[in-house]
């Protein structure tokens, strides 16, 4: 049985539509992310892109959520929270007023990726369960050691570019599992190219993280160029492979990570439509998906159109079906990888494996 965590838009048909494909399926939904633009300056959004809603509605949400048997994980996944002294003279106590309102209305989990907020919550609050933002980078099993000891972390989300490091995925659900830690990975984020197209570490990861923190509205995202948004989009579009190289889990290929001990994952798309959150929850249950691969992800042109998920018409078309047998490069060699490679040159692996599959389509 898989565990899936779901991006949430706050729209109370999202926790109904939940909770009948949960009924469907023996895998299921069971915990909610997000958060909403009064914390915006908390979060790894800008503001223009989390909802503005009351705080009675928040509550009600909430209460609705635990209802239907769905936990609430807040996302205060900022790198950049301010600078120290306004943390010290007043942003620290302005964030421990955010924690109680959470608490009070029910929300289970909250998710951080820094470290010095990491430490002032943990402060503040010895018993609220933590999870570890994707953002952080965790890339070893005595860090994910560290953040259990020290401050008693019971979720890590794992490091994007991790998900095809076959031996430090089997050994870190290991220790995981026998340390009463959740592992999960992120399936349907295609981030990771940045500006250069590489199966490799984004070089512009945290700039794009620090200008989600600072930015406020559309016309503060788009300044230079969109940087480095716009460098990303280039580069996925530059080469049709280009998709090959990201780090996207297919609704097919859960099983392969359930045979390493990884059961719980992360759905992506917590700013798109309820239509778009849905058919792509429904395709990871039921694990099977018919279209296109990129389908599976919110087109990052939507942020700034404001256009439906599921009316955007892709630039390229990946065929689902055409990419069975893909990941076993990295599950038949668990030693194998791509970080240790200079991609593209001592690795070819994605290119050949779509020039060899291509007829128009992959």
């Amino acid at each position: 049985m898989n565990y899936y965590k779901l991006g949430c838009n706050f729209d109370f048909a999202l926790i109904d539509k939940v909770a009948e494909i949960n009924k469907k399926y023996e895998s299921k939904i069971t915990e909610f992310y997000g958060s909403e633009r009064s914390t915006a300056w908390l979060a790894a959004r800008p503001d223009f892109r989390l909802p503005d809603i009351t705080n009675s509605k928040f509550s009600e949400y909430i209460k609705r959520c635990i209802d239907n048997n769905i936990i609430f994980n807040y996302t205060l996944n900022t790198i950049h929270a301010g600078a120290k002294r306004e943390l010290a003279e007043f942003k620290t106590n302005k964030m421990y007023d955010t924690l109680d309102r959470l608490k009070d209305a029910g929300v289970k989990r909250i998710t951080v990726a820094s470290p010095l907020l990491l430490e002032l919550i943990r402060d503040y609050d010895k018993e609220i369960d933590i999870e570890i933002s994707t953002i952080m980078h965790v890339d070893t099993v005595t860090q994910i050691k560290y953040l259990k000891e020290k401050y008693n972390v019971k979720k890590i989300c794992n490091n994007l570019m991790r998900n095809r490091s076959i031996k430090f995925l089997k050994n870190a659900a290991k220790f995981c599992n026998e340390n009463d830690i959740q592992l999960e990975l992120m399936v349907n984020e295609f981030c990771g190219v940045g500006g250069h197209g590489y199966a490799t570490h984004c070089v512009l990861r945290d700039s794009c993280y620090i200008c989600h923190a600072t930015n406020i509205t559309k016309d503060d995202a788009l300044l230079f160029n969109n940087y480095p948004m716009g460098h990303c989009m280039d580069a996925r579009y530059a080469d049709p492979y280009n998709w090959l190289r990201l780090r996207w889990i297919r609704p097919e290929d859960i099983v392969k990570y359930n045979s390493i001990g990884i059961s719980n994952f992360k759905i992506t798309g917590r700013t798109g439509t309820t239509d778009y959150i849905m058919k792509v929850a429904e395709a990871y249950l039921s694990q099977k998906w018919q279209g296109n691969l990129l389908d599976l992800w919110k087109p990052l042109e939507t942020i700034y159109t404001e256009q439906a998920e599921n009316d955007f018409q892709q630039r390229t078309f990946i065929d689902n079906a055409k990419l069975d047998g893909f990941i076993d490069h990295w599950f038949n060699d668990e030693n194998f990888d791509c970080s240790n490679e200079l991609c593209g040159i001592t690795c070819e692996y994605c290119h050949k494996y779509y020039l060899k599959n291509n007829d128009k389509t992959i």
